[in-house]
């Protein structure tokens, strides 16, 4: 066997089938690990030809992926989840990637949700017993793959295969409550984890705990500044950002301090520019936005997190489109909303503001 997909899986008969769909065309085997599945989870496994393997949940990612990793055969794993799409390739795509490569790994792309810009990840590796997870949540591999390179001096690849993500999709107060000790638990033993201190804020948030949530990212703000080379800080500054301007706080020395750690992140580009329109300052507003409208999707980092590609397009669009109206330019304004409605023509809200930015502009 060439190729081993490996995932485990918890009552996900809603995304499953299009999981394994998708990855069925190129992989040899594909490993299920079921974590106890009171729906269709098993059944639908078995209809697409996969190895089910039942274990119990024990509070530990790490310990039910590594089953799956311990059952493959292949000479390599693609380490995928129930809730993630394999875009369309070819078994021959694949074996010319993998049959006889030297690497130890490749890093795959990976899209967030529907909307983002992808990015690199660890998702394909060599069965090697020394490949394996470690942590309780967010559990990873690199590490293990890091050494393995280095002992073996085999490099680490990139490659153009995508998946995109699905799952963060409806009510997501279970998957808080499961994750919430995990995260804590996790974060004792790795109390410098920023991503691990971000997500852990938005499960607060997310089952209505704000003022935990607050502290939780303020703390990990604190740390970010300590931690400059950490590209994950981001997250915590754009969060704390979003939660105390939802609030109507002021964010304005906040926003400096994220631009200035982090001069090249379009997220905060997208921020300032909102919050200098929030501010009735226009112009300096419209100056940020079309900075982002000239922004090349293809230039984009790989190296994570991703965007919402909105930011560049139809959201900048909009948002110039009120800016604009503001300052009594109805003509500008209106050309700004229709393109805004052409990337989404579904919106009538856009509509509606193109025509009454024409209405503006005739004269009385």
């Amino acid at each position: 066997m060439l190729l081993s997909a490996a995932l485990i899986v918890r009552d996900e008969a809603a995304v499953l089938a299009d999981c394994l769909a998708s990855i069925r065309p190129v992989v040899d085997e594909i490993i299920v690990v079921d974590t106890g599945s009171v729906d269709r989870s098993p059944e639908i496994a078995g209809e697409y030809g996969a190895r089910l393997i039942r274990h119990p949940w024990r509070d530990d990612f790490a310990d039910a992926r590594n089953v799956a990793l311990d059952a493959a055969q292949g000479e390599w794993i693609l380490y995928i989840d129930a809730d993630e799409r394999l875009a369309p390739t070819g078994p021959v795509v694949v074996e010319a990637l993998l049959t006889d490569a030297a690497e130890v790994a490749f890093r795959l792309l990976l899209r967030p949700d529907s909307v983002s810009s992808p990015y690199l990840e660890y998702r394909l590796w060599r069965n090697d017993p020394r490949i394996r997870f470690v942590g309780r949540i967010h559990e990873k591999v690199t590490p293990a793959i890091q050494r393995v390179s280095l002992a073996d001096g085999r490099p680490i690849g990139a490659c153009d295969l995508l998946l995109t993500h699905v799952g963060y999709e409806g009510d997501q107060t279970r998957k808080h409550r499961r994750n919430l000790p995990l995260l804590r638990e996790q974060l004792a033993r790795e109390p410098n984890n920023l991503f691990n201190r971000h997500h852990l804020a938005r499960v607060l948030r997310g089952l209505g705990d704000e003022s935990e949530a607050e502290a939780v990212l303020e703390d990990a703000v604190e740390l970010a500044r300590r931690r400059p080379y950490d590209p994950t800080g981001v997250l915590a500054f754009t969060d704390l950002v979003r939660l105390r301007r939802d609030r109507g706080g002021d964010v304005a020395d906040l926003l400096a301090d994220a631009r200035r750690l982090y001069p090249a992140n379009k997220l905060l580009w997208w921020l300032e520019a909102t919050s200098l329109l929030a501010a009735e300052n226009y112009l300096e507003a419209l100056e940020l936005l079309d900075a982002l409208l000239a922004v090349d999707l293809g230039s984009l980092p790989l190296e994570g997190p991703g965007y919402d590609e909105r930011i560049f397009g139809e959201y900048a669009h909009e948002a110039r489109g009120i800016a604009l109206f503001r300052l009594e330019r109805y003509i500008e304004a209106a050309e700004a909303f229709a393109a805004a409605s052409r990337l989404d023509p579904g919106n009538v809200g856009y509509r509606s503001k193109a025509a009454a930015a024409r209405g503006r502009a005739q004269p009385a």
